[in-house]
């Protein structure tokens, strides 16, 4: 009773996967009919063709050579069409009288259309008005030895755009064209096919031996069902209105699943015998790896860790052992990184404290050798080291510290005055700031690389006369901030290669350093404010540039709270 209770299952089951297998079928036969639509639209709504289908009618008279080269050209349109399509075994092109007048070809399965065939074939047409029509016929042929060859024939009404019947299609394709598609279902060699065209009419099968009760009962039938030992599934395309029929032998289904059931119980009756066997054997080679590795996990946990398991087995308990040989290699290999890292920090420490030590010293130098010098009555040369000294004391800070728009704009008045004391006697310099923008916060260290590019480049060539004009003021809701010269200026080019692409690190130090702190100060804006804050670069070849910063216009909190206050 349970085997014919798991038997049914077996049928219900492969009922469902043969059904599948059958709409998969269907589907790819809906593809195929859709190509040979897109071969027959191709033809029949060319215009080229339709035109020389015309001139051919209204020159019937007229000399051979005309017709003879519309015909060529005829054949060359449909040629051209015919090596995407190696599956159509003839194809002809009919006048509205049924004579082959405008295009014939066929290859050596078949032979060219008689009248009679022709003419089961326009009865076909009548009421299909442009549409394809499917049908399966006898054809004579030359290499079959019974002297035909049955044929799929597909045809058409030639209308134009304006439902004018100018001639009729046909073409012809071997049943291989829908044999390979339905191979699935035939490949154990029992099964049936019976495909359907839209007429009901069998238009193709690997049966011929059928009788017209079962030929009629499979046209009608519209739902799975066993006959003679046989499961049948049908499927019908809603796009192209074919039904397919198949079936597959329940007998080798049956035989098979017998077959399988005693395997099973010889399978189990086989793996229980084993099964107790490896038992007895591996619970003595089990304990023995287990006991190992018990060990070492003591040694460890008492701080040996270089306590390593003897491997014996290449199974899972091996797999453990070398686990644990590498747990212990590596977290004693972590103990000594982590002591040796905190030996490093302490060293980067002092290290660290040494560098801060140095800049201060030198500072406190500055101011030593100022005093000394003022003393002196050296008055000039003292006051660029107390600028040397302003400068070098504003770099101790660290860069992320915010400063203000005042505090900056000192840093550059200091650097400019060294630039001129030492090497621009004739530079005229212009630098103001709006009073509301002065206490303003901005990142430190933004404008000395702008204004030392214009002194390494901007005034490279320009001998005298040289003008440097720097403005901070608010624009809408931000503080822009200018460095404007008179010097050599740039093309776009060059601007481009000043800024570097966006987004991009900074270069590597070699020999190019001109463009290094430029493109810092890109980079520094796009990392800590991103847009729409940036650098802007305008410039003309021989009268100057033009480099402006858009920052927040950030006030400080002192201005803040007396604000609030007010």
């Amino acid at each position: 009773m349970t085997y014919q209770y798991n038997l049914k299952l077996f049928e219900e089951e492969i009922s469902k996967q043969f059904s599948r297998t059958n709409e998969e079928a269907l589907a790819k036969i809906e593809l195929k009919v859709q190509e040979i639509v897109r071969v027959s639209q191709t033809v029949v709504f060319n215009p080229q063709i339709e035109m020389l289908i015309k001139r051919i009618n209204s020159q019937e008279d007229s000399d051979a050579f005309n017709l003879y080269y519309d015909k060529k050209q005829i054949e060359e349109q449909i040629f051209q069409l015919k090596s995407d399509a190696p599956y159509i075994t003839g194809m002809y092109l009919y006048d509205l009288n049924g004579n082959p007048s405008y295009f014939s070809y066929t290859t050596s399965a078949i032979k060219n259309l008689d009248a009679p065939t022709f003419q089961t074939i326009q009865s076909k047409l009548s009421d299909t008005y442009g549409n394809l029509a499917w049908m399966s016929m006898p054809l004579p042929s030359s290499i079959e030895p019974s002297g035909f060859r049955q044929t799929i024939i597909i045809a058409r009404l030639m209308k134009n755009s304006a439902l004018q019947t100018y001639g009729v299609l046909v073409m012809a394709v071997d049943e291989s064209f829908f044999a390979g598609i339905l191979k699935e279902l035939t490949k154990d060699g029992t099964g049936e096919v019976y495909l359907y065209n839209e007429n009901k009419e069998l238009l193709f099968s690997n049966s011929t031996q059928e009788t017209d009760e079962k030929a009629q009962l499979l046209k009608d039938m519209n739902e799975t069902r066993v006959m003679n030992n046989h499961l049948y599934v049908q499927g019908e395309s809603k796009a192209t209105s074919f039904k397919l029929v198949s079936s597959t032998s329940l007998s080798d289904i049956q035989a098979k699943n017998k077959n399988l059931s005693k395997r099973i119980v010889y399978t189990g009756l086989i793996s229980i015998l084993l099964t107790s066997i490896l038992i007895v054997i591996s619970t003595g080679n089990l304990l023995r790896p287990l006991k190992d590795l018990l060990m070492g996990l003591r040694k460890v946990r008492s701080g040996d860790f270089n306590a390593r398991i003897e491997i014996r087995t290449k199974d899972e308990l091996a797999y453990m052992a070398e686990s644990f040989n590498a747990m212990a290699e590596q977290v004693g290999r972590l103990i000594k990184e982590v002591y040796l890292t905190q030996l490093s920090e302490r060293e980067a420490e002092l290290k660290a404290l040494q560098v801060q030590l140095n800049p201060h010293f030198l500072h406190n130098m500055f101011n030593e050798i100022y005093w000394k010098l003022y003393l002196q009555n050296e008055k000039d040369t003292a006051a660029l080291i107390a600028t040397i000294s302003e400068m070098l004391k504003y770099s101790l800070m660290p860069v992320r510290t915010l400063t203000t728009v005042r505090e900056e704009f000192q840093q550059i008045r200091n650097y400019v005055k060294l630039q001129t004391e030492l090497f621009e006697p004739d530079l005229e310099t212009i630098i103001h700031a709006d009073e509301q923008v002065l206490d303003n916060e901005m990142m430190r260290f933004l404008l000395q690389p702008l204004v030392e590019n214009v002194f390494v480049h901007g005034f490279r060539n320009k001998v005298a006369h040289k003008v440097l004009v720097i403005r901070a003021h608010q624009q809408q809701d931000y503080l822009e901030i200018e460095v404007t010269d008179n010097g050599c200026g740039m093309d776009e080019t060059a601007i481009s290669i000043l800024l570097g692409p966006k987004g991009a690190s900074l270069p590597q130090r070699s020999d190019g350093r001109e463009h290094l702190g430029v493109r810092s100060v890109v980079r520094r804006l796009e990392l800590v404010h991103g847009q729409p804050y940036r650098l802007e670069v305008e410039s003309v070849v021989n009268s100057g540039t033009t480099m402006r910063l858009i920052l927040p216009n950030n006030p400080t909190r002192k201005e803040l709270s007396e604000h609030a206050e007010g």
